[in-house]
């Protein structure tokens, strides 16, 4: 592996890794698929319906991770506000880091006093983690732009959303339960696609959560993630996900 692929492996600890598949558009399923538009609605229903997906600005979770690489716990909390909002607040045994994502910009530090303009392969990273944290109501609002990538060596649907111009997000969807199983965030022309898979799903307030994340850069196992508590649509949500001046 080289120096700049254990950096980017160092900087985000998520993951991925999957295969090539021929893109259709739209309501264009291969032959024998489910049309798109009835795997979304099954996905929806299964995580809540979409009122009460609707009702969802964002969450607050805390969580237990374990730094493969490092070999080391990692306390962790996230708050998140939809659609691209995102502070990590990562405890180490030896140190502590702050990573904040706002849209197409993103710091980190080891506080949020002492946040810095993110480089662009970190940057890049900390928008996919921001994206596949996303509920599926993403789906929903951009059905029209989705594309199938048929199945997996699981039998799992594939269905590929764009987060913009460069960045994707590939939902591995479980066709027995409807549920997002695995997610691949990549970028073309990028050296490895990053990964989660998802399991341990509980419903909260009325909305599907997995509970247990494991994650991957290519082919390489990064972390393991358990959560220890969540919550919807906290009070706090804005406070906690305040940004720099513009231009810092």
């Amino acid at each position: 592996m080289t120096h700049r692929t254990m950096s980017v492996v160092a900087a985000i600890g998520l993951a991925a890794g999957l295969f090539a598949a021929g893109a259709v558009l739209a309501g264009e399923p291969q032959s024998g698929q489910p049309k798109i538009d009835d795997v979304i609605s099954h996905v929806i229903d299964a995580y809540g319906g979409e009122k009460a997906l609707r009702g969802v600005a964002g969450f607050h979770a805390r969580g237990n991770q374990w730094a493969l690489q490092s070999d080391q716990p990692i306390e962790t909390e996230r708050w998140f506000a939809r659609p691209d909002r995102l502070r990590l607040e990562l405890n180490y045994p030896d140190h502590h880091e702050t990573r904040v994502t706002d849209g197409d910009h993103g710091w980190t530090g080891d506080s949020m006093t002492t946040l810095r303009p993110a480089d662009e392969m970190k940057l890049i990273a900390m928008r996919m983690q921001t994206a596949r944290l996303d509920i599926p109501l993403r789906l929903l609002e951009h059905k029209d732009k989705i594309e199938s990538r048929g199945t997996d060596p699981d039998d799992r649907i594939v269905l590929r959303v764009p987060v913009d111009a460069e960045l994707y997000i590939d939902y591995h969807i479980d066709p027995k339960t409807y549920h997002i199983t695995r997610m691949v965030a990549g970028k073309p022309g990028w050296p490895m696609e990053f990964s989660a898979d998802y399991d341990q799903f509980q419903m909260v307030g009325g909305v599907l959560v997995p509970y247990r994340e494991t994650t991957y850069a290519g082919h390489t196992k990064t972390s393991t993630y358990q959560t220890t508590g969540f919550t919807w649509n906290p009070k706090d949500l804005d406070a906690n996900l305040r940004v720099p001046d513009a231009g810092d």
